[in-house]
């Protein structure tokens, strides 16, 4: 591609006898400079320009707030992460928190818990999240030394099993539990997945972030959703997505636009944010699903229905993408 610029002033050129320059005498200077047929310079672009990246390209693949049919009202979403800390997009919202680590306090010690939360439930003040009614419950168990202990983890799953037992007709149905570890495993921990996934908690994790076939654990047991992370081109997988049979879904996970722990917005890359999406996703079917049934749908209802609502991506294969993308606009017609 040529960019073209007019000669305005004077160039200093290599001296050269002036008997030796003609009309038809290529310019004498630097190498990427040129003399176009119309007598003007022209830089040759050794490649294009970048596009402006769009920081919103994520929630583009959903419906626009003003569209959406299921925005999670009635259900309570948990966030197993990095805590919560004040945020303009979490103004109004009915947010409870509890920290299960040392740090006596479930204020957020990084963004990667509020990045989550704001993908789910963002009310849209400069971006609506994928479940913005959605009522969330904050489980503070990475105190930010990169060291989360399954002791949290599981302290957490046990206290929401516990509130769930004492509110049968307001429980938490969706669990997004940012935890993950390769070729790793706890036993309590596992037995807390599978007693909250029985008494029909959905749970999701993320797929890990390395890259190369072997999903992580808590991702990789069945009685968890594992999610694959979408690249910002909305067709392709991010690179660092951790990839494997046990993949059940693929979401936007690169380039994220979500809000910060300083009050302020951040691009957010990796499978936790493609998990947030899958999470507020589910919310939306356990509002259809209630609403359709008159109860609680099960952890299957809520998959199958999930699954009803997928597309595979051209050229992607299955153990990247699982099912594939949930389409929201899909999901909400299973319940018009």
């Amino acid at each position: 591609m040529l960019s073209k610029f007019k000669f305005v002033g004077l160039f200093l050129l290599p001296f050269v006898a002036q008997s030796a320059l003609g009309t038809d005498t290529l310019f004498i200077g630097p190498s990427h400079l040129r003399v176009s047929e119309e007598g003007e310079f022209s830089r040759v672009e050794n490649k294009p320009a970048p596009q402006p990246f769009d920081n919103l390209w994520a929630y583009r693949l959903y419906p626009e707030a003003s569209q959406k049919k299921l925005t999670g009202r009635g259900v309570i979403v948990a966030i197993a992460d990095s805590g919560i800390s004040p945020h303009v997009e979490f103004n109004g919202k009915n947010i409870q928190a509890q920290d299960f680590t040392q740090s006596a306090s479930a204020a957020a010690v990084k963004n990667h818990g509020m990045g989550v939360a704001g993908v789910i439930g963002a009310r849209g003040v400069k971006f609506t999240g994928i479940a913005p009614n959605a009522q969330l419950f904050i489980y503070k168990i990475d105190d930010g030394s990169r060291l989360i202990g399954p002791q949290a983890a599981t302290a957490a799953i046990n206290t929401l099993l516990d509130y769930n037992e004492k509110h049968p007709d307001q429980k938490i149905a969706v669990l997004n539990l940012s935890y993950g570890v390769h070729n790793g495993g706890n036993v309590p921990l596992t037995n807390a997945i599978n007693r909250a996934h029985d008494s029909g908690v959905f749970i999701v994790c993320p797929s890990g972030n390395f890259g190369y076939p072997g999903v992580h654990y808590p991702a990789n047991l069945s009685t968890t959703i594992a999610v694959g992370a979408l690249a910002a081109d909305g067709k392709s997988v991010y690179v660092n997505s951790t990839y494997g049979k046990e993949i059940d879904f693929i979401a936007p996970g690169e380039k994220v636009y979500t809000a910060d722990n300083d009050g302020t917005y951040t691009l957010m890359s990796g499978t936790s944010v493609a998990a947030g999406f899958v999470s507020a996703a589910a919310a939306l079917a356990v509002e259809g699903l209630k609403k359709k049934l008159g109860r609680y749908p099960t952890v299957d209802e809520i998959k199958q229905s999930l699954v009803a609502a997928s597309v595979q991506l051209p050229g992607v294969p299955r153990e990247k993408q699982g099912n594939g993308f949930i389409d929201v606009k899909k999901l909400e017609a299973q319940f018009n």
